[in-house]
């Protein structure tokens, strides 16, 4: 297949190659249910944004020039379908009533890439422990993001505050992240080993201030 392919005039190479890195950009983490059909017709798509932008460019200046602009546009048009165009379509067919469905592969990809900010994760064990992370108190520089989890369930978070089966809670604050030392401690845990997740986000009716951790009431001072 590869020999066929570059067996193919130059312009139409570049096409695909455009084509094929705008639908990666357009559907990371988002692509494991996709069917060979799915893959060629996007492909497809975004390179004919490629190819618009190719011919006009060639015209007018150096073929160098004319393949990074047609590469970038088929780039930039995947970014704005991803960070706009799927969602509005989304959002229409619901407000239509067409469908509840919001095209993830699961809810636990919906959850992870839902663009509103996350603030607090509470994991529970499978032996009852709690973990939980303040992702509003870690501090800047750490080596790894607030939280990592990947399309298996498994997730790694720099711990703040424990609590055993009791209901003990063992405060760590920012030390359970960093120590004395400047040494980030980023806890993994398995999906076999979680029991229940539980992930705050902030919301247009509150403001950044007023996480310090699930559950408290918001007191005036």
């Amino acid at each position: 297949m590869l020999d066929e392919a570059l067996k193919l005039p130059f312009e139409m190479q570049l096409v695909l190659a455009a084509g094929y890195l705008a639908y990666r950009t357009a559907n990371a983490g988002l692509d494991r249910s996709h069917k060979n059909t799915d893959i060629v017709f996007q492909v497809f798509v975004f390179g004919s944004i490629a190819y618009s932008l190719y011919k006009p460019v060639e015209n007018c200046a150096p073929i160098a020039v004319a393949m990074l602009t047609s590469v970038l546009g088929a780039l930039v048009a995947a970014i704005i379908w991803r960070c706009i165009g799927r969602a509005a379509i989304v959002k229409m067919l619901r407000q239509l009533k067409v469908t509840r469905e919001n095209f993830s592969p699961s809810v636990w990809d919906s959850i992870l890439h839902a663009r509103e900010k996350w603030t607090y994760i509470s994991i529970i064990r499978t032996d009852d422990v709690t973990f939980e992370s303040n992702l509003e108190a870690l501090p800047e520089g750490l080596p790894l993001e607030p939280m990592e989890l990947d399309m298996d369930g498994n997730i790694a978070i720099y711990i703040t505050r424990t609590v055993n089966p009791k209901g003990e809670c063992n405060d760590l604050g920012v030390e359970g992240a960093l120590d004395t030392y400047g040494r980030a401690h980023l806890t993994f845990i398995p999906v076999d080993q979680i029991k229940n997740v539980t992930i705050s986000f902030a919301t247009s009716i509150t403001s950044s201030a007023d996480f310090s951790a699930p559950g408290e009431a918001l007191r005036d001072d």
